[in-house]
């Protein structure tokens, strides 16, 4: 999988006054506004950042100083001749030093010092002293290597991944959610509608039977029953409305984004079935599930770490090398090659005439190495345990397909078997309204027949729902209902 996620969407304009709110247009607005995004975007941006903060252990440091000191020290050396020993001093040094991705450290140094002096045993007074010193520590065994003192910055780079990853996963469920939402929201409208229009068949009889009534055909219970089941519908309808204001909250939440109660209308439920291979969508989620993806970041994370603390179980063997090139210049007292200014102890330096060095090893080991296997032994455990993690979300993963697959069929007999119930209903109700013109019903058989065609059309309307739900689990657990919709990520 190579969607690293900064999502690229299509312009969508802002639909809070639109007359028909599509479901893309409710997702695309979720993933610009919806919150848990934005903030799983946010910690993807500040894991970006530890990228640069761990590589910056490798960028050079430079350094310096400067100081000036003088003693006064009472003496009583005869050869002196004098009471006080007296010297002034003035120090500057500068330094360069960088950590090298194989382990080695490099220094620099540059030390100049001007001395002054009433002992008549230095032959310059005052003396200029210059120092150009170059320092290497080698690892040899311990921190030896780019992969190991790169550990820091691979490890922040695989963490961004893995922001990046859980940033794919938060969209995809929000989407999702979304999806749900939105389709419960449908659902929530589709039933008011029901409730209004079950709601106007009552009003109807009821005025028919006073009628009836009036005209002395049906007796006043007739009236009686209109009235009662009227009453009931009103709250039915009162009911439903609070449900899809409900909805429409709940959706409204998601995408972050106010909504006409009024002027927005949803699409209908689409009563397209497809046809779904529960083990191709499975073998597609093990390569786009971000969750897994993720998971296997994980993995990578923990295999890096581990060769790094193998290598810190072995002994600190460092190779040690420094060179460096000493001048001397100053007011010779009497005749001195080293009588000059300061810029003549530069000179002095730059020949290479004074000069020191020094090569060697240097080597530390705790006996035992008790810390560090223990640390080894640690993560080694927690590498099983991120292992054992992704086994069980490839069981969740598949088990997910399965659930999902199976609401689907469900929602599928149960939806088909709805509609033949509110076809043969439909034929039903309007049979008994004939036979009621004709004296030959009643009012609580009208009745029964208006609730079992009203029941029958909500039973529809929830089992398309169902299947919708189901539809929009299956592509969310295999990670591709993003696509789906024609949202891209960019890679």
């Amino acid at each position: 999988m190579k969607r690293f996620v900064f999502l690229i969407i299509l312009s969508v304009p802002l639909l809070a006054n639109a007359a028909t709110l599509t479901l893309r247009e409710a997702i695309a607005l979720g993933l610009q506004n919806n919150y848990s995004i934005l903030i799983e975007k946010s910690s993807a941006e500040a894991k970006k950042e530890l990228i640069t903060a761990e590589d910056a252990k490798f960028d050079p440091v430079a350094g310096g100083s400067v100081s000036a000191g003088g003693s006064n020290k009472p003496t009583d050396y005869a050869p002196y001749n004098m009471d006080y020993l007296k010297e002034r001093t003035l120090n500057g040094s500068a330094q360069l030093q960088k950590l090298h991705k194989n382990g080695m450290t490099g220094k620099f140094s540059f030390e100049t010092q001007k001395t002054g002096t009433n002992n008549s045993y230095n032959e310059l007074d005052p003396a200029y002293r210059t120092v150009f010193y170059m320092n290497i520590i080698q690892p040899i065994l311990k921190n030896y290597g780019k992969d190991i003192n790169a550990t820091g910055t691979k490890n922040a780079e695989l963490t961004f991944k893995q922001a990046q990853y859980q940033l794919y996963s938060e969209m995809t469920a929000t989407a999702a959610n979304i999806e749900t939402a939105y389709y419960a929201y449908v659902r929530a409208t589709d039933v008011l509608e029901l409730s209004k229009t079950s709601e106007e068949l009552a009003k109807n009889l009821l005025e028919y039977d006073k009628k009836r009534f009036a005209a002395g055909i049906v007796p006043i219970t007739e009236v009686q029953q209109a009235q009662t089941a009227l009453a009931g519908r009103r709250e039915q309808t009162v009911n439903a409305r609070a449900a899809a204001d409900t909805a429409l909250i709940n959706l409204q939440n998601l995408i972050n984004s106010p909504l006409d109660r009024n002027g927005t209308a949803p699409e209908k439920l689409s009563s397209a079935f497809i046809q779904a291979d529960g083990g191709q969508f499975y073998k597609t989620a093990l390569d786009a599930s971000p969750l897994l993806e993720k998971q296997r970041v994980e993995l990578k994370k923990q295999d890096i770490t581990l060769k790094y603390l193998k290598n810190q179980e072995l002994p600190e063997l460092d190779a040690l090398a420094t060179l460096g090139v000493i001048g001397l210049s100053g007011n010779a007292r009497d005749d001195s090659h080293f009588d000059g200014t300061y810029h003549d102890s530069l000179t002095d330096m730059t020949e290479g005439d004074g000069f020191e060095w020094k090569v060697g090893l240097s080597i530390s080991y705790p006996l035992g190495a008790r810390g560090a296997k223990a640390r080894t032994a640690s993560v080694s455990a927690e590498k099983m345990r991120a292992v054992y993690a992704l086994k069980k979300m490839e069981n969740d993963t598949r088990s997910g397909i399965d659930t999902a697959l199976t609401a689907m069929d469900s929602g599928k007999s149960r939806y088909l078997i709805a509609q033949e119930f509110v076809g043969l209903a439909s034929v039903t109700l309007e049979q008994e309204m004939k036979k009621l013109n004709e004296g030959l019903s009643d009012t609580f058989r009208i009745l029964k027949f208006q609730e079992d065609l009203t029941d029958a059309r909500i039973r529809s309307v929830n089992a398309l729902y169902e299947y919708r739900k189901g539809e929009a689990e299956l592509y969310r657990t295999a990670g591709t209902n993003l696509d789906r919709f024609g949202f891209k990520a960019g890679e």
